[in-house]
This record gives C-alpha cells, sequence and structure tokens, in this order.
C-alpha cells in the first residue's frame, strides 16, 4: 500500500500517515484499497475521501468547501494560547476573555480555543452558510457549541466593521487567505482540490496581502477610535492603552511576505509586534499587541 501512494509521487511521511490512519480508521482491507484507488487517481486529499480529519486532539468533519487542517495551525492555536495567558495575567483580566476568528473553515481554531480557554466566549465568522452550518456541527460535536457564537460575515463587509467596532474583543485570530493569485496553480494537485476561497480569498489578491491589509486596517481603526474617545476623559489613556493594554491579534501568514508585513505594520504605526517560526523554522505566525 505504502509503495502505490509513493509511485504516485506521494511524499513519504505524508503516504506513511495516510496508511496509519486507514489501518486505523478500517478493517476491511477491500475498502481500504478502493480508497486509495480514489486517492492515487484523483490526488484528492484523503480527509476528503473519508469526510473528516484530525486537529490536535479532536476529530472535524471536512469537505471541499474548507481547508484541510494543518500542523502548522495546530502550533498557531498552541502559541496563542501561551502568548495570551501571559498576556491576560499582566492585564489582571478577570472577565471571561472574548475572541474573534477570522474566516473559521471548519471551526478547528474556535473548538481548539474554547477546549483550552474554557471560560472564553468566542465569534466565529466566516463567508457563507453552508461553511458555518459545518463549523457548528463540529463545535456541537466537541461539546463546545455553547461557547461559540458562529456568523456569516465577509471580512471586508461593514458586518466585520461592526463587529469589531460593538464588542470589545481580547483575541482576534485568523488563518486568513495568503496565497497570491499568480502561485495558485503552482500548488500541489491535493491542495488544487481545496477551496480557492480560502487559499487567496473570494477577492483578487495578487500581492497575498489583502486580508491582513483589511484586518490591520479596521483593528487599528477601531482603537485609536476608542482612545481618542477616553483620552478625552483621560489624558494617558492613549499612551498607556496602546503599548499592549487592550488586545492580542494572533495570524498565520506567509513566510515569503514577512517583510511586506513589517511595511504594513509601519504603516498602521505597529511597533509592538513578535514573529514567530513554524516547525521548519520558517517565519510563520505574526502576534501584535494594541
Amino acid at each position: 500500500m505504502l509503495q502505490r501512494l509513493l509511485n504516485a509521487g506521494i511524499e513519504e511521511s505524508e503516504a506513511r500517515k495516510e496508511i496509519s490512519i486507514l489501518e486505523k480508521e478500517i478493517k476491511d482491507l477491500n475498502k481500504i484499497k478502493e480508497i486509495l484507488d480514489e486517492r492515487i487517481k484523483t490526488r484528492k486529499p484523503l480527509q476528503y475521501i473519508l469526510g473528516k480529519a484530525y486537529f490536535m486532539d479532536f476529530e472535524v468533519a471536512v469537505n471541499e468547501n474548507v481547508l484541510i487542517p494543518r500542523p502548522e495551525t495546530e502550533l498557531l492555536v498552541g502559541e496563542t494560547v501561551k502568548r495570551f495567558g501571559l498576556w491576560s495575567g499582566r492585564r489582571g483580566l478577570q472577565t471571561s476573555p472574548t475572541v474573534i476568528d477570522i474566516g473559521t473553515g471548519s471551526g478547528i481554531i474556535p473548538i481548539a480555543l474554547a477546549k483550552a480557554l474554557p471560560n472564553c466566549k468566542i465569534t466565529a465568522i466566516d463567508i457563507n452558510k453552508e461553511i458555518i452550518e459545518l463549523a457548528k456541527k463540529n463545535a456541537i460535536k466537541n461539546n463546545v457549541g455553547n461557547q461559540i457564537n458562529f456568523k456569516i460575515c465577509d471580512v471586508f463587509s461593514t458586518c466585520f466593521e461592526g463587529l469589531i467596532n460593538a464588542n470589545k474583543f481580547d483575541l482576534i485570530i485568523s488563518n486568513p487567505p495568503y496565497v497570491k493569485d499568480e502561485n495558485l496553480k503552482s500548488l500541489s494537485p491535493e491542495v488544487q482540490h481545496e477551496p480557492k476561497e480560502a487559499l487567496t480569498g473570494s477577492k483578487d489578491n495578487k500581492s497575498g496581502l489583502i486580508y491582513y491589509e483589511r484586518i490591520l486596517e479596521v483593528v487599528t481603526a477601531n482603537c485609536h477610535s476608542r482612545l481618542d474617545r477616553e483620552s478625552k476623559n483621560e489624558s494617558q489613556a492613549l499612551d498607556s492603552h496602546f503599548h499592549g493594554n487592550d488586545k492580542l491579534l494572533a495570524l498565520e501568514i506567509d513566510p515569503l511576505l514577512v517583510n511586506d508585513l513589517k511595511s504594513l505594520m509601519n504603516k498602521h504605526k505597529i511597533d509592538k509586534y513578535e514573529i514567530v517560526k513554524d516547525y521548519s523554522k520558517l517565519d510563520r505566525f505574526l502576534f501584535i499587541s494594541f
């Protein structure tokens, strides 16, 4: 079985993992052969064929409307929980923290955060009903449905602006689309099965930056607007809040976009940030304190 996958051009580490999953999930050898035949013929990811995937220590349903969970996003959640715990402790945060996950897909990020931070209340958004319904089912299946409010909302809409302006989120997290339009066709056959909207986005994305630009634009505008109001009542409000005492923004990023992201942060006068590497020692995560 392993050799068949290798001969089809599937990397050995991935092939071994897939064989292990099949042997664990399915006892019928004929059924395993049928799945392998489909996997090799179509190069459709195994997770789509099985209709499920694993993320951290739990299982979720997946289909071709959402990305397949990746190890890098597990690391995003782990690094975020670690930093958010330290950050909220410094703030003396006593109430239940509030979180928004932008582009929730199958719901893996809010589900993992709800498990790790059982007192948090999470809003999770994505662009259509089918995606949101799948994420809701996954949250219910993992017993955290009561912690997460799933909502159809496009990041480029006034809906998104309204959410950010109406809620003082303690944590904003996202693994947004960041594949450049021109690079889409060069991705692996497996990735070609994943939804274009989750890879490059629902709009032209020539730079790979459009979602980062939008998120930073709305979040920084909200911070400055609120702090301007507060500064009328407290002269030191702007200074005391803008340097890491209000909210934490956690983003998964493309390592090739790091310099562009630094320029973008400079444009928004953001100087309190940290870039963290992934398992391959590539710059993969951006944490910003507001």
